[in-house]
């Protein structure tokens, strides 16, 4: 083979390498390009981020993977600038495979939130395919917020896998409707097992009755202090299921947190359009001879029975 031969020969390799090392260099970017997502974890070691070409939503752009391969909190978030008092919708598609919380809370999951705070959409766990997430906010103050797209929780630590795709935020229009809707669910009955002891308590016609008169007296003053210029409408929903969970923390001892009525009101609040929510329960034991709330009567605080 002559000198030119062997140059052509040395050329073509030359090329060939160059190719290889753009294809690898496009194939590592692809994989790892997170367009301005800042990756967020709580614990190091546990989560890991990276661009999903073979499981996605469409076939215009690759999911977003995180993987917990321990119980963690781990968020991509991006730095978005917002309208102060104005209402944002932000949806996406979710999968996730054998998603599941190291404490059993329905907060924990797959879901959309703003960093360093509680707002956040339903949480997804288990094993699902491809499901639209909604969450909606009020920017209130704020003049920019970091929407995050989540496997964990604020206060929750999960493991498994989520791939998030198709992210749209849209701004709301201005609610002109001087009717607020609202819901009191009265969930009758509790059962609890706390620190071993069973409770049952059941709520009295007595204490229904009065959940009606509040509801009643509410709509009265909404009108009254309003000057005729607010209103509101509401729906009183009773829940014989009973209540088997209760939250407790040293600041506000017992307590309902929104992860213990879940279930119980999810099916309703799917239904409806609800400005505001509350959920009554008794927390007393009518066979004392006084209400006595039950962080007390079982004997949980130094006064206690």
């Amino acid at each position: 083979m002559n000198d030119r031969g062997k140059i052509r020969i040395s050329t073509i390799i030359y090329f060939i390498i160059i190719i290889l090392m753009i294809y690898v260099a496009v194939a590592i970017y692809s994989k790892y390009n997170f367009y301005d997502y800042i990756k967020g974890v709580r614990e190091g070691g546990k989560s890991s981020f990276t661009r999903d070409s073979e499981e996605k939503y469409s076939d215009e752009q690759d999911s977003y993977k995180i993987e917990n391969t321990d119980f963690n909190d781990a968020m991509l978030y991006k730095k978005i600038e917002v309208t102060p008092n104005t209402a944002y919708k932000v949806t996406c598609k979710v999968k996730t495979e054998n998603v599941e919380n190291k404490d059993g809370k329905l907060s924990g999951g797959a879901q959309i939130g703003i960093n360093d705070t509680t707002e956040c959409s339903r949480a997804i766990t288990g094993t699902n395919d491809w499901t639209e997430l909604t969450f909606m906010f009020n920017s209130n103050n704020r003049l920019e917020v970091e929407i995050g797209f989540r496997l964990g929780g604020y206060e929750e630590y999960s493991k498994g896998i989520a791939w998030f795709s198709d992210f749209k935020i849209e701004e709301g229009n201005i609610d002109k409707d001087k009717n607020w809707n609202m819901a009191c669910f009265v969930i009758e009955n509790i059962d609890l097992n706390i620190n071993g002891k069973n409770i049952k308590l059941s709520m009295s016609d007595r204490d229904i009755n009065t959940i009606e008169n509040n509801m009643a007296r509410l709509q009265d003053s909404i009108k009254d202090i309003s000057g005729n210029k607010m209103s509101i409408t509401y729906d009183i929903i009773e829940i014989e299921k009973p209540l088997t969970t209760i939250s407790y923390d040293e600041e506000n001892e017992y307590y309902i947190d929104p992860d213990d009525a879940y279930e119980l009101i999810d099916n309703y609040v799917r239904k409806n359009e609800y400005d505001y929510i509350y959920v009554a329960v008794r927390l007393g034991d009518l066979n004392k001879s006084s209400d006595v709330l039950v962080h007390d009567w079982i004997g949980l605080r130094s006064n206690g029975i």
